[in-house]
């Protein structure tokens, strides 16, 4: 099980796809869990809008809804389909969760996301993904597919140097969820660019992922 991460416009999705199309893996995000097993993770977090309304006195349901997803996902990565499969690529999964919510989240979050839920989400995710994927390109790059693509996003009619500052504070929190996964015994991390390459990046992604499971 592995989780691609990067900067918006670096082609997670459009590579998770292309390995899912291929019959290669099945891809996973928050965004698409079964109802029964959101719904129970809604129930599961009632005590914390609670104690984010304490803290902050504010209903953050934004954040709570993402925090309920993520659980939900990894409920249901233990059910079928999931079981026996030989590839998992997750696309928004738990560090997407977590760096979102470091960087676009409620200022309690950006400040110092809550011990009691941060510590227990990483030592759980460290134990189930067997490695994290870093894509990543040019700043001019990333801007540029923002703005080309149909998918609506928050930096699409904004200039290169917000798309910059925005692509910049997201390696940022990514490189602290990171530090934070490794210290729970988290996974592998592979760093390749998405590039114009002639050699296809979900076959570079596969050679990388082949020469770690050769060397453990």
């Amino acid at each position: 099980m592995i989780e691609l991460v990067g900067p918006a416009g670096v082609g997670k999705t459009t590579l998770s796809e292309e390995l899912e199309a291929s019959g290669q893996a099945l891809r996973g995000t928050i965004w698409c869990v079964p109802v029964g097993l959101l719904a129970r993770s809604m129930l599961r977090h009632v005590p914390a809008v609670l104690a984010l309304f304490c803290a902050t006195g504010a209903w953050l349901w934004d954040e709570v809804k993402h925090l309920a997803r993520l659980d939900a996902l990894h409920d249901s990565l233990r059910a079928s389909p999931w079981n026996g499969t030989r590839l998992v690529v997750l696309d928004e999964g738990p560090l997407y969760t977590l760096t979102y919510l470091l960087v676009i989240g409620h200022a309690y979050f950006r400040r110092s996301p809550p011990g009691w839920w941060w510590s227990r989400t990483l030592r759980r995710w460290a134990r189930s993904l067997d490695a994290v994927v870093i894509l990543d390109a040019p700043d001019a790059v990333l801007a540029a597919r923002i703005r080309e693509r149909a998918k609506w996003h928050l930096m699409k009619d904004r200039s290169p140097s917000e798309v910059s500052a925005f692509a910049t504070a997201y390696r940022d929190a990514t490189e602290r969820v990171l530090v934070d996964l490794k210290a729970a015994g988290g996974p592998t991390v592979l760093r390749l660019t998405a590039d114009d390459r002639a050699e296809p990046l979900d076959e570079r992604l596969l050679v990388a992922l082949g020469q770690v499971t050769h060397a453990h």
